[in-house]
């Protein structure tokens, strides 16, 4: 059994099919199965044109009908990586708390959660509510991946350092100039007095800051990344110094290519000896 599950591991869609195969198999697959869900934001870029009266008969699902559906059948037990998703567009709006509010008591039904991205978030709005929003992933959570949020880099490091388990990090085009002041100035942010052990990878594409490089460095338990992959840029000196004695590789992403894990072919890779 484990042999055959194996192989199938990669192929999500295979691996459904052959579940149906024997009811031995349906259960030991249901985990992985089950094991990513993403909660994808259908709200228009612009606004449309009404539709005829048959397509308005067609419901278009909410943001959270798969979590909320998961919870009712009892499976985000088996969920270990999450993702809040824009569907595309820097037009959209960001997702902020009350996005989320009807979604929150379904999260507590997700105990093991490994991995959170969150793409198209305004960082600031939820900093005042964290523990209420993510409160319940702070001892589970080892990677991190956030993209296309809208937030300063002081508060970015404070969610990052939210994670006391963290290993893994990747940040994908944060939209905040640089010298920008949050949104919520009323809103002070506490002082960064403990931060995760982030001896995993280390991404970041399209966000080499000064501030953002030195910020992560600056953490109180240092950076200890074995792996980066970094979007070529002058201000990486802060990230080198800090990861100087744990990294072991080190990748540079060319410009305005998307990230895709190992199949991505614009990477190159250089070991650190």
């Amino acid at each position: 059994m484990d042999e055959v599950l194996g192989y199938l591991l990669d192929d999500l869609g295979a691996l459904r099919a052959c579940s149906l195969a024997c009811k031995r198999l349906f259960g030991a697959a249901r985990p992985l199965i089950h094991r990513q869900l993403v909660c994808l934001d259908t709200r228009p870029n612009l606004p449309k044109r009404k539709r005829s009266l048959f397509s308005r008969r067609k419901r278009d699902p909410g943001p959270f009908e798969r979590l909320i559906d998961a919870d009712r059948s009892g499976i985000l037990r088996y969920t270990r990586q999450l993702t809040f998703k824009s569907k595309g567009g820097f037009l959209r709006p960001c997702f902020n708390p009350r996005d989320l509010q009807e979604c929150l008591p379904h999260l507590q039904s997700i105990t093991g959660l490994h991995s959170l991205t969150l793409d198209t978030f305004r960082v600031s709005s939820f900093i005042p509510v964290f523990d209420k929003h993510f409160g319940m992933f702070t001892n589970t959570l080892r990677h991190l991946d956030i993209r296309n949020t809208y937030g300063t880099t002081r508060e970015l490091s404070y969610i990052i350092c939210q994670f006391p388990l963290l290993e893994d990090l990747t940040i994908v085009c944060p939209v905040c100039p640089v010298g920008e002041h949050s949104t919520h100035p009323g809103h002070q942010i506490p002082a960064i007095t403990q931060s995760p052990p982030l001896r995993g990878k280390l991404i970041l594409a399209q966000a080499i800051w000064r501030e953002l490089s030195e910020d992560l460095a600056a953490f109180p338990g240092g950076l200890n990344f074995r792996s980066l992959e970094l979007s070529l840029s002058e201000h990486l000196e802060p990230i080198f110094a800090a990861c100087g004695h744990t990294a072991t590789s080190i990748s540079y992403l060319w410009p305005h290519r998307d990230i895709d894990g190992e199949s991505n072919p614009s990477i190159q890779m250089h070991i650190v000896t």
